[in-house]
């Protein structure tokens, strides 16, 4: 079978820019999408929110079945309190850190897919401004 060059040439052109500028972004935007669920399943967001205001490692003071010491009672409250208190903190840090870390992989991945389709134009722009130097 004898192929014609310029007709080889024309389609394996036209097949590389079908490749490169529709293919491969919706593969890359794909693969962005997966891991941008693959980092809010790391973060958890839901479960950090369902959990938001309980106690840090679950360790609360059981208060007193006997008696009536309001100091002791008092003591556990406020260690109880302290202890949901370090919780939502520590989730409130962690969820802030998990959206940064979403919006700058998403800032990061908006700018590798722009540079996957701007290069070649930049290059062909770069080598014709070359011959006019």
């Amino acid at each position: 079978m004898i192929v014609k060059t310029t007709e080889y040439n024309s389609k394996l052109i036209t097949t590389f820019i079908q490749w490169y500028f529709v293919e491969m972004p919706i593969k890359l935007l794909k693969y962005i999408q997966e891991y941008i669920s693959v980092l809010s399943y790391l973060f958890s967001f839901k479960f950090l929110l369902k959990t938001l205001f309980y106690p840090w490692k679950n360790q609360v003071y059981a208060y007193p079945t006997k008696g009536f010491d309001i100091k002791l009672i008092m003591q556990v409250l406020t260690a109880n309190l302290f202890a949901r208190f370090i919780g939502a903190m520590i989730r409130l840090i962690t969820i802030f850190i998990g959206i940064l870390s979403e919006i700058l992989f998403v800032i990061f991945s908006v700018g590798i897919v722009v540079i996957w389709v701007l290069s070649p134009i930049v290059f062909v722009l770069l080598f014709v401004y070359s011959f006019f130097l």
